[in-house]
């Protein structure tokens, strides 16, 4: 038995190349250079305690999200500072000056800012912050030195290419890499849409996507193949990280995903996931990588190879396999993420239902019913909640939501003065033109993301009406009385959108840089 245990052991601590473990923490250091700084100018709108979101009213909410470095009362130039820090912290880690330091502090900021601005955390959050745990636990900061690289390139480029790190952490890292494309792969078959083959057509129809309105009718056939290839292919690419060097399949998978990330990059407004992506392919392909380098040598078969793990590839396999767990326990609850909007398969807002829920919350449900509205259950809590405390928000369901939440909201903004009127449809006119803007709107149109207590919707939802007000005020100057109309259309893949509401969504008159609101759809 022990022989065996030594035998696996060697076999998944095995040392691996560094290089490629450096050129996958360069350009994490980049990507989140970018992120922290598109953070940094949209402080205003979404982390600033005047700011889009009351952040205050959010950790009542989500009481779990007060686990962080940031609690009600800091200012914007607070935030604008963190951001900043951040920023510069990147660096450091780009050049290889005590990597895992600066890593560790940038790991805690950016858990800290999706905790604060949870409504609307999104994918690229998730991955950001999943590539700063992995820095944390990689072998990184061997070679890729900029001290080194200064003081004696040749002799320093030679070190390099034949320096080894410990590998069990590694191969902990290409496993999370399999889980996000199996499980995001598998759970887009549970998607009607997805099955049709419509599902890619509707998704560049909505908010998140770059330019909505360039896709036509016409383009319909050419989407439905995509959409069948990612079905199919998704789930595939977990072999990347499974064949061995130099394997055939490997080269065709790893074109085939190069053209998915690519493809999502320049149509979909979800950069940072799909940069971090593309830069940790290097690792699975490092084995050919080297090869080519070193020009067909033979690599150094001398390191050490460790008879236990070391920390960081005990907490890498216990990250993994409870994540895993996570995944796995999900497939019970296929519903846990579901939209709260009412709907009826035609589009339309199905009144029987809507009262026949109001009811149900009145009068207090079943065990069961609780379950569909409150979403985890105790199981999943227990491996989400490990999670959590290490930092982690992961959920691999990605885009199987196109069925429940293919809304998109326009807004008529009118300001009235004395005997004329004027017009504001500007993009961005009331509601900030990013992902974040297009997540918190849904919010108001109970599109909700994350799981609401129905006693709590309302309030979140005046105070949001509240500070869009706010931030009209404070951008246009307005002095007369605004109206705004609000239009929730269902998209759908033969090219109609039905129009769900158009309805008068508030009123207000602005004194200075504050509104007085006078009129709320949710007085209606």
């Amino acid at each position: 038995m022990r022989s065996f245990y030594l035998k696996l052991m060697r076999r998944f601590s095995r040392p691996v190349d560094s290089l490629p473990l450096d050129l996958f923490r360069v350009l994490v250091g980049l990507v989140v250079f970018v992120y922290f700084l598109q953070t940094l100018f949209e402080a205003k709108d979404f982390s600033a305690p005047d700011g889009l979101i009351d952040h205050e009213l959010s950790q009542k909410i989500f009481w779990f999200t007060r686990i962080g470095l940031f609690h009600p009362g800091p200012s914007l130039r607070f935030f604008q500072a963190i951001f900043l820090t951040a920023c510069l912290c990147c660096w450091p880690v780009i050049l290889g000056y005590r990597v895992k330091l600066f890593a560790a502090i940038l790991y805690l900021i950016a858990v800290s800012t999706y905790r604060w601005n949870f409504l609307v955390m999104y994918v690229d959050d998730s991955v950001v912050h999943l590539s700063l745990f992995w820095l944390l636990l990689l072998p990184v900061g061997r070679t890729l030195v900029a001290r080194e690289w200064l003081a004696n390139r040749s002799d320093a480029w030679e070190r390099w290419k034949q320096a080894r790190a410990p590998g069990a952490a590694v191969r902990c890292f290409m496993w999370n890499l399999a889980l996000i494309y199996v499980v995001a792969g598998l759970w887009k078959w549970t998607s009607p849409m997805w099955r049709d083959g419509s599902a890619l057509y509707v998704i560049l129809k909505l908010p998140i996507s770059l330019t909505p309105d360039f896709w036509q009718p016409s383009h319909f056939t050419s989407l439905r193949l995509l959409s069948y290839c990612a079905l199919i292919f998704e789930p595939l690419f977990a072999l990347i990280f499974i064949l061995p060097r130099g394997h055939r399949a490997k080269y065709v998978l790893l074109v085939v995903l190069l053209g998915f990330h690519l493809g999502t990059l320049v149509t979909l407004r979800i950069p940072y996931a799909n940069l971090a992506c593309v830069a940790a392919l290097i690792i699975p392909f490092g084995g050919e990588l080297m090869d080519r380098l070193r020009h067909g040598r033979c690599e150094s078969t001398a390191s050490f190879v460790p008879k236990r793990l070391a920390f960081s590839g005990v907490v890498a396999l216990v990250f993994v396999s409870v994540l895993t767990l996570a995944m796995i326990s999900s497939v019970t609850l296929p519903k846990w993420r579901a939209s709260s909007h009412p709907v009826t398969a035609s589009g339309g807002q199905d009144v029987h239902a809507f009262n026949a829920q109001a009811v149900l919350f009145d009068r207090g449900a079943t065990r069961v019913e609780r379950f569909k509205y409150e979403g985890l259950g105790t199981l999943q809590w227990s491996f989400f909640s490990v999670l959590w405390c290490m930092g982690q928000a992961q959920q691999y369901q990605l885009f199987n939501w196109v069925d429940e939440r293919n809304y998109t909201v326009r807004y008529d903004v009118i300001e009235f003065h004395d005997q004329r009127s004027v017009r504001r449809n500007e993009p961005g006119a009331l509601m900030p033109q990013s992902t974040r803007g297009n997540l918190l709107q849904f919010y108001l149109h109970g599109l909700t993301w994350m799981r609401i207590p129905r006693e709590r919707q309302a309030e979140l939802q005046s105070s949001l009406q509240l500070r869009l007000a706010r931030r009209y005020c404070q951008q246009f100057h307005s002095d007369g009385e605004v109206t705004v109309y609000s239009t929730l259309e269902r998209v759908y893949a033969e090219g109609n959108r039905i129009e769900e509401d158009h309805v008068p969504f508030m009123k207000f008159k602005c004194e200075g840089d504050e509104p007085r609101v006078s009129f709320t759809h949710l007085d209606m």
